[in-house]
């Protein structure tokens, strides 16, 4: 089972925040986070809506996301997202 579909299985399990989303993290470089965002506020819908995003902890605030209807159409975004995190962590103006 890949970490997208861990991940995506985990929301169901996953504490609400105070505005209602759940959030499962799927890999953290540092203070970047790599996480699935489930925004439904319990409505059921015909579609499967995957948020993947790129979170900065010393900023408290979303570097980058996509929104995929798909667990394969997620996947590569995933990678990309992922990547992105472990090259932002990896540069010498990241925070340390």
């Amino acid at each position: 089972m890949s970490q997208l579909h861990k991940a995506y299985v985990g929301l169901t399990f996953a504490a609400k925040n105070e505005d209602g989303t759940r959030t499962v993290p799927i890999k953290r470089f540092g203070t970047f986070e790599v996480r699935l965002v489930d925004f439904s506020t319990g409505r059921k819908t015909d579609s499967l809506d995957i948020w993947i995003e790129l979170y900065s902890y010393d900023t408290q605030s979303s570097l980058d996301s996509c929104l995929c209807h798909d667990l394969d159409e997620a996947e590569p975004l995933l990678e990309h997202l992922i990547s992105s995190a472990r090259h932002l962590n990896e540069s010498p103006l990241a925070p340390k």
